[in-house]
């Protein structure tokens, strides 16, 4: 990649629109950190080498460093074909758009500043402009949305408290169906994931969150869509490296004892 500090494009770019969030003494990005875990998790090969750069960006997203997902892809890409580029972009925007209603809009944003710079500077090839949805929710979306949420969580126990939810927060929990679930996570899951892809980033960013109750509901939701412990527990590894790398203590959950309580239930 371009080393951003000495390419005047890529450190104006960095200053104007990515960096701005970026807390005093925060930890610098480091590149042999970042692709070491991108490594760590695409030697397990399977699913996971396909969504190792999402999982990354999702967590750092949900530390509150998005800021770094500019650089860490440029890196990856450094010695990418144009259509390498360009999938992974998709594959690492797509993850962007399914995290975010649970991390916010604004902490998602210096991520997606990061890469159109990146974009910006090597050529509108090495991203992908591809629609995967429509303008507007479909009824096709909320069904999906429906069925997809139902899957997800069939084995978690958490049916009891979502019919207060749709009973109290009924607009937010109608929403979440019909966007998170249908006009979101089901249409990336139609051309750029897999079902257990799509849940796992999703997690990623839940654990790096610090959610611990959701942290270990959805761990219990990943595992019973076919997600392996071995997998999961290396998600939860590298979120926490990237936890520690940003200062954060999250609380992890423990991917054993969900798997048995998944089990009993």
């Amino acid at each position: 990649m371009a080393d951003w500090s000495q390419d005047q494009f890529m450190s104006n770019w960095d200053t104007t629109y990515v960096s701005t969030n970026v807390q005093p003494g925060a930890a610098p990005y480091t590149k042999n950190f970042f692709l070491d875990i991108h490594q760590e998790l695409a030697a397990a090969g399977g699913e996971l080498e396909k969504i190792s750069a999402c999982i990354i960006a999702a967590a750092s997203i949900a530390v509150g460093r998005a800021d770094i997902v500019g650089k860490f892809f440029d890196d990856v890409t450094t010695e990418y074909t144009p259509e390498k580029s360009e999938a992974l972009f998709l594959r690492i925007r797509e993850a962007i758009s399914i995290i975010f209603p649970y991390v916010g809009i604004p902490q998602c944003i210096p991520a997606c500043y990061g890469m159109i710079g990146v974009v910006q500077r090597k050529g509108q090839e090495y991203a992908s402009q591809k629609k995967l949805r429509s303008p507007r929710v479909t009824e096709e979306d909320v069904q999906r949305g429906q069925e997809l949420r139902q899957r997800i969580y069939s084995g978690v126990g958490n049916s009891e408290i979502f019919k207060l939810m749709d009973v109290y927060f009924t607009e937010l929990f109608s929403c979440s169906t019909m966007v998170t679930w249908g006009y979101l996570i089901s249409n990336a899951n139609q051309e750029v994931f897999e079902v257990t892809e799509s849940h796992l980033i999703v997690a990623s960013a839940i654990i790096a969150l610090g959610a611990a109750r959701q942290s270990k509901s959805h761990v219990k939701a990943t595992l019973g869509i076919g997600n392996s412990v071995n997998d999961v527990k290396r998600v939860v590894a590298v979120v926490n490296k990237i936890g520690q790398w940003a200062g954060k203590d999250l609380i992890l959950p423990d991917v054993d004892n969900c798997a048995q309580q998944f089990q009993r239930h």
